[in-house]
């Protein structure tokens, strides 16, 4: 199911309140990672970036389709890289990489993202019937 042609706009991801959280928790990650040792460089630093600007890249995308389906998969796929990220936080704090108190800031941050995301994706299927 497509939206409606009159629903059919232009949308702009950096309106959503989520994107904003989604910038700042890269801004936390980014800093968190530079604390990493060398030998991580190419490892838990990499893969910890990639799965947090992956929450944000599909929110983008997502927002930006024009059939509902689709853009429910892709706040879906942000869901999952936020999971990712709280799976790279643990190592990293379990690896003493970071602190209980940085750990702690960016795992709520991803929580309140992963809930405004489910949330955003139950407002789509209730306005659109989104199986």
């Amino acid at each position: 199911m497509a939206y409606k042609n009159e629903e059919i706009r232009v949308k702009n991801p950096k309106n959503l309140k989520v994107y904003g959280k989604c910038m700042e928790l890269n801004k936390i990650i980014y800093h968190l990672v530079k604390q990493y040792p060398s030998e991580e460089k190419y490892a838990m630093s990499s893969q910890t970036t990639r799965s947090c600007t992956s929450i944000g890249a599909n929110l983008a995308e997502g927002n930006g389709q024009i059939f509902p389906l689709k853009e429910n998969s892709f706040y879906n796929n942000s869901i999952g890289s936020a999971n990712e990220l709280i799976y790279w936080l643990d190592v990293s704090l379990q690896n003493g990489y970071i602190s209980k108190q940085q750990y702690n800031q960016a795992t709520e941050l991803t929580q309140e993202i992963i809930k405004m995301l489910i949330g955003m994706m139950r407002k789509l299927k209730s306005n659109n019937e989104v199986a």
